[in-house]
């Protein structure tokens, strides 16, 4: 009978424990049929792949999230996400990249940049997010860790782009610029508010996928002697009823200082960062400061017969690399970005159609169009995207959907007229996506 007890008493302490915390394995599987066609602005070159691939609805993933109660309204979290590329042998060792053609053994440098899109077909980075942090329903949360930055929040994962990053046609106007302010991801201290009148609050402080700050006094011959890159994001949403909205800010500066030869080494050189040997540099520079903004609104008002979404981004990025730009007589290089999509979904039932169209520019005065290096040019329009999709999507259940996409994407940039650059790109694809 003692024994009994004993065991009783133990079941109930393992019960109670297991109720305080739980870890839930979830995930994304979508594959389709596709096909893609890549052309050259003055029609010398194309590129067309089809056949089965990591499909176009949405990214395809592993993960896992788990919670504990800490007693007192306190709770521990974290989260654990990777990318797959369920369609290649490599599976966990890479995941599919939202544009580019889907062809092994090709990546998005030198000549295959023109097979695989400036982005590359697949990326080794499948870290998605990985994070750990710990809340509470009256002050919110506090995570640290690689994170969705704020700008990826509103821009993809809010409802306001209906299209599909994953095929041409809404795969830009709502990104542009996301780039030079560090990306979608990054490492770093996010709270998030609780939600007080439908209004929430996010602040993000961090960097990149590296440290924050890095300094040395035993850089070697041409190393890099500080390395700071600080990244800043605040957004508000506002939620109620049909109504939702969101406005972000996001700003990085970025600072490189070398002893000799900057951020690469003189050509054929062998570079030499904190004393660890590297490969031969292509370029001479001595340092690098940059600053890039970008400013997001987006939103969406559900009619009930049709939900009418969009999004407006606006964002510069703009420095000087110190020595040569000054030798070049440079003092400010810049990009302004501008960048606005809108579109529609009419649900009849379980199928829900969408239209959506986007425009995306970029005028800089940096003939390599982003960031600041030691070459300059008049002030141009080096980037003039235009883009448009059609699809549909069936909801079988509620993990699983079916889809059939179309869309086209141009780059009409006056300094592309009759270039044999690649930018007319256009990608029809049916397929299946199911959580879980």
């Amino acid at each position: 009978m003692k024994k009994s007890l004993i065991a009783l008493a133990a079941l109930a302490a393992v019960g109670a424990a297991s109720a305080q915390s739980s870890v839930t394995l979830y995930g994304l599987i979508d594959v389709g049929y596709g096909s893609h066609e890549t052309a050259t602005r003055d029609g010398s070159g194309k590129i067309k792949s089809s056949g089965v691939m990591d499909g176009a609805n949405a990214g395809n993933r592993i993960g896992f999230r788990g919670t504990e109660d800490l007693g007192g309204g306190l709770k521990a979290n974290f989260v654990i996400e990777q990318g797959l590329n369920i369609t290649n042998a490599s599976l966990f060792a890479q995941r599919a990249g939202a544009t580019g053609h889907q062809v092994d053994g090709f990546s998005a440098a030198g000549s295959a940049t023109q097979v695989s899109g400036a982005a590359g077909a697949f990326t080794t980075g499948t870290n998605r997010q990985s994070y750990v942090g710990l809340e509470t329903a009256n002050m919110g949360s506090v995570r640290i860790g690689y994170q969705y930055a704020v700008l990826y929040e509103l821009s993809s994962l809010s409802g306001y782009a209906v299209g599909s990053e994953g095929v041409p046609g809404a795969d830009k106007a709502h990104l542009h610029s996301q780039g030079a302010v560090g990306g979608t991801r990054a490492n770093m201290i996010q709270y998030i508010s609780p939600a007080f009148s439908g209004f929430t609050a996010s602040v993000q402080y961090g960097a990149g996928t590296g440290r924050e700050s890095v300094e040395s006094t035993t850089a070697g011959a041409n190393g890099l002697t500080a390395d700071k890159v600080r990244r800043m994001g605040l957004m508000l949403k506002y939620a109620n009823g049909p109504i939702s909205a969101a406005a972000a800010y996001t700003n990085m500066r970025l600072q490189s200082q070398n002893t000799v030869a900057g951020l690469q080494a003189p050509a054929g050189a062998a570079t030499s960062i904190f004393n660890v040997t590297g490969a031969a540099g292509t370029a001479a520079q001595t340092g690098l400061s940059r600053t890039a903004t970008l400013f997001q609104l987006g939103g969406s008002y559900d009619f009930g017969v049709a939900k009418l979404a969009g999004t407006y981004n606006s964002g510069t990025n703009g420095g000087a690399a110190t020595a040569a730009a000054a030798s070049a007589g440079v003092t400010a290089l810049k990009s302004d970005y501008k960048g606005y999509q809108i579109g529609v979904t009419v649900p009849f039932g379980a199928i829900v159609p969408f239209v959506a169209y986007g425009r995306a520019t970029t005028d800089s005065n940096n003939a390599a169009g982003t960031g600041a290096t030691a070459t300059t040019a008049a002030t141009k329009r080096t980037e003039d995207y235009k883009q448009m999709q059609v699809g549909v999507r069936y909801s079988l259940s509620k993990r699983t959907t079916a889809y059939a996409m179309y869309g086209r994407t141009t780059n009409d940039a006056a300094a592309l007229a009759g270039s044999t650059s690649y930018y007319k790109d256009s990608k029809t694809v049916v397929g299946v996506a199911h959580s879980f």
